[in-house]
């Protein structure tokens, strides 16, 4: 009778261990290992990086910018253009959404999706603190080169999970810059 009695408990208790064996060999939880270039298979299938939805709100956010004034605006202690403005509150708002991803799947800082994200936001740094304004003549290319930041970090990616979080980085930090005209943000240094 206690045999019986033990046999769903043991049951139970198999199924979770087997599942946490599972859960454990979240390829975005290990370590990053060196990727290969996608085949063309695989490409076929990938989600598509970027996105058409971050080729809009990127071609948006283009237009927006030349519509800022370049008037310089004095803020605690320091004078910036409006379009300088926006530039940082996308920074700010690129770091808000890595920090989410990070915080709400508890990457290691070792963690593959941590590293990428990280080389990611990154990237975009760079790109932002060297690029604050956008002139009728160079916005195809600045557009182009938001684009392509995002294209090399996801070249040889074969995780859609990752490639979504990407994508959704840059479609978040953009709208939410557009959307914030609160220039106390502060700098991203």
């Amino acid at each position: 009778m206690k045999l019986i009695k033990l046999l769903p408990v043991m049951a139970i208790a198999s199924v979770c261990v087997a599942g946490q064996v599972h859960a454990a060999q979240d390829p975005l939880m290990m370590p990053e290992q060196p990727a290969a270039p996608l085949t063309a298979e695989q490409q076929e299938i990938s989600l598509a990086v970027p996105s058409e939805e971050v080729k809009t709100v990127v071609s948006e956010f283009a237009a927006f910018q030349l519509g800022m004034s370049n008037a310089l605006i004095q803020d605690d202690n320091r004078v910036m253009s409006g379009q300088q403005r926006y530039t940082n509150n996308v920074l700010y708002y690129m770091n808000v959404r890595r920090s989410w991803y990070i915080t709400s799947h508890r990457y290691k800082k070792d963690s593959y999706a941590r590293v990428a994200l990280d080389r990611l936001y990154l990237d975009y740094k760079e790109f932002f603190t060297n690029n604050t304004t956008v002139s009728e003549m160079n916005q195809a290319e600045y557009e182009r080169q938001i684009l392509a930041i995002l294209e090399k970090n996801t070249e040889n990616m074969n995780n859609d999970e990752l490639r979504f979080y990407m994508n959704e980085m840059v479609i978040y930090s953009l709208k939410e810059a557009m959307r914030d005209g609160n220039n106390r943000v502060k700098r991203i240094r």
